[in-house]
């Protein structure tokens, strides 16, 4: 829960970060979500269609044999199979040439593509003598520009012109000491439009096309296949895509047919050899029967006959099953076995019968041997022509083993580019920079924000973390602690104003040197809202500016800038004549004055030593604002005299090395005093719990 805690911390206060410094975060999201807005507008609308065909799965005969054990051994989708053979270049290299895809055409024009006025340009023939063209200047495309709805003029890579001629036609014209080939199948463009044109490398052209083409199951082991295509043009997407749908199917009922095509030619080879061996079967019957006369044959003899054939019929009838089964496994399957142990089986049987052969006369036993020789080569005639016509059928008959169930559809919403998502993309990568900036400058400035840091390393108490206040909160001349007395920074100077009474306890010296390290730190803006802040509990307080080369005190009460402190230290003036009071009740103010030529020596003079005794004797508090202590010494000199010292600092932009050097350079001159830092401009994290109007709530 801590770990929770403590990362729910983090990001809110890295969001408060973020928010400190929307003016860095908020041109980096303006600039990239620009850019994004370009890009989306920049890509070409690319659209997808798509079509559906179906596998129709058909058993082998060696699947039949196996009968219902055959699922058992199904290891891989039909669909698999054909996916790759229709991603193969045999399928997809025919559509490639028959749509042309290996020319190309691409529209020229940033203002043209950025407001999608691209025109359209397809070319139907590009050869070129290749042979007389350096290797380097073989991928430099030619130029083609419109001159009208119809024509064009053709620039070769050296943008000189070869060519005009109209859409539609095909021209042959002399190029490079050879023929060179061109024409334009389709031209949709404005007058002046340029076209680069070439011809990719037929292997490349492929895989560009494979690139934008998917197919994909549907399902598992539904049979159902997805065609997709992606083109810049929904017409000619759903074209190719119909055109690689129809190829695929034409292709596979040719290979359907061609098994059967070449089965079907064999045997008719085969047929008029088994018909002459018919023919001479029959010749030798006759002649012998001519030879010998009439013979009886006995009904012993017609038995053994018949016997005889059915053996030597069924004997074929296993070979062609083997030889089947031979073609879909290998010699040692248990089909194959199976059927080889019935083929001796039935052999012996056959062997047997002859045996009983011998047992009858020499005639019959030639009469029998003739007669089973033509009644073999009737049998294999006869099935030799029953097959020959089932082929002819299944040729003619044959539609292969896919359909098209959905041809593709034009469609009118392009898939690239997702605008919406782009835009949110590039809004988080400027969310991302901008926080990249202002961590690096975060890092890079090397600025110490921590209080607790500071006291340890220094040694010295943090007395007030003050936030930026309201810069609506002072009006004219009076402080903002006047005005908004329940700002958050005037409730921390209050905090600083407790710390500093209960310090001064000790001491009977009420004078407080308020000093900063560098200009711009807001040393001033302390002073002042310190000295309202103590003047609001009813004491009289003197504002001293001591800073006499560039005192801005005046400024803040509205006082014209005439003679002031420095004319007091140059025994001038009298402090009466230049001491001014406020709009602040009890508040009272000396301003630096003229700036004199040597201020050093006046702040380290006796006379300003004894003008601030004699300011204790007047008044019940005197806080003196010094100038910078890492400019001049005029800090260390004003603050000798100051029984308490605040050193005023901006949040996260001095190290801690300046700071402590700072401390070390104003206690010089008073070593006795009571040392604090303010940190200005504080920004609160999330776990310091504060907010504008604590004191109203």
């Amino acid at each position: 829960m801590a770990t929770k805690k403590t990362e729910e911390t983090d990001f809110i206060e890295l969001v408060r970060n973020l928010l400190r410094n929307w003016y860095i975060v908020l041109p980096c999201v303006v600039f990239s979500v620009s850019v994004g807005v370009f890009v989306s507008f920049w890509i070409r609308p690319v659209y997808q269609v798509d079509a559906l065909l179906q596998i129709e799965t058909k058993n082998g005969k060696g699947t039949a044999m196996m009968g219902d054990m055959a699922a058992l051994f199904t290891t891989t989708s039909p669909a698999e199979t054909e996916i790759e053979l229709i991603k193969s270049r045999k399928v997809l290299g025919n559509t490639v040439e028959s749509k042309r895809l290996q020319y190309y055409a691409i529209p020229k024009g940033k203002w043209d593509r950025l407001f999608h006025r691209e025109g359209r340009m397809e070319l139907m023939n590009f050869e070129l003598p290749w042979g007389c063209f350096p290797l380097e200047d073989r991928e430099i495309p030619w130029m083609v520009k419109v001159l009208d709805s119809t024509d064009f003029a053709l620039y070769d890579y050296k943008k000189q012109r070869v060519l005009v001629g109209s859409v539609g036609q095909t021209y042959r014209f002399p190029y490079a000491g050879d023929t060179a080939t061109f024409g334009i199948f389709r031209m949709k463009a404005r007058k002046g439009q340029r076209f680069a044109v070439g011809k990719m490398r037929y292997l490349d052209a492929v895989d560009a096309f494979r690139k934008a083409f998917d197919v994909k199951e549907k399902g598992k082991r539904t049979g159902i296949l997805e065609f997709s295509y992606k083109d810049v043009y929904p017409d000619r997407a759903v074209d190719i895509l119909n055109e690689v749908a129809t190829s695929y199917l034409r292709q596979n009922v040719e290979e359907r047919n061609a098994e059967a095509q070449q089965t079907l030619e064999f045997l008719e080879k085969q047929l008029p050899d088994l018909k002459a061996r018919l023919d001479s079967s029959l010749m030798n019957m006759n002649a012998y029967q001519n030879r010998v006369g009439s013979v009886d044959v006995a009904a012993e003899t017609q038995i053994v006959l018949q016997k005889r054939m059915q053996l030597e019929q069924k004997i074929l009838e296993i070979q062609q099953k083997k030889q089947e089964a031979i073609r879909l496994f290998h010699a040692e399957h248990p089909t194959v076995k199976t059927l080889e142990d019935q083929e001796r089986a039935i052999r012996r049987e056959l062997a047997a019968t002859s045996r009983d052969v011998k047992d009858l006369p020499e005639t019959q036993q030639e009469v029998l041997k003739l007669t089973s020789e033509v009644e073999l080569n009737k049998v294999l005639y006869t099935n030799m022509l029953n097959s020959v016509q089932q082929l002819r059928l299944v040729s003619a008959g044959e539609v292969g083993s896919v359909r098209i169930v959905d041809f593709a559809e034009q469609t009118t919403r392009p898939v690239k580019p997702k605008k919406k998502l782009i835009l949110v993309i590039f809004f988080l990568l400027g969310l991302f920079l901008g926080a990249a900036i202002v961590s690096l400058r975060d890092k890079l400035s090397g600025g110490v924000k921590s209080a607790t840091f500071i006291e340890k390393e220094t040694g010295f108490t943090v007395y007030a973390k003050v936030p930026k206040g309201n810069p609506k909160g002072t009006k004219g001349t009076r402080p903002l602690a006047v005005v908004e007395p329940d700002d958050v920074a005037v409730e921390s100077l209050r905090a600083l104003r407790s710390s500093l009474e209960f310090s001064m306890m000790e001491s009977d010296q009420p004078i407080i040197g308020v000093s900063g390290l560098i200009p711009g730190v807001g040393k001033s803006f302390i002073s002042v809202n310190l000295a309202a802040l103590y003047a609001g509990l009813g004491k009289k307080v003197l504002l001293i500016d001591a800073d006499l080369r560039k005192g801005r005190l005046h400024k803040e009460f509205g006082i014209k800038r005439g003679k002031g402190f420095s004319q007091v230290l140059l025994r001038e003036i009298q402090p009466e004549d230049v001491i001014s009071s406020t709009e602040v009740e009890n508040l009272f103010v000396l301003p630096c004055g003229n700036v004199p030529a040597n201020p050093a020596e006046l702040l380290g003079s006796k006379h300003y030593a004894e003008l601030i005794e004699r300011f204790k004797q007047e008044y019940d508090l005197i806080i003196i604002d010094t100038p910078p202590i890492m400019l001049v010494t005029d800090a260390a000199l004003a603050c000798r005299v100051a029984a308490q010292i605040v050193m005023v600092i901006e949040y996260n932009k001095h190290s801690i090395e300046a700071i402590q050097d700072g401390m070390g350079q104003i206690l010089k001159g008073n070593p006795n005093a009571h040392a604090s830092i303010v940190i200005n401009k504080y920004e609160h994290g999330n776990q310091d719990g504060y907010g504008y109007k604590y004191g109203k709530y």
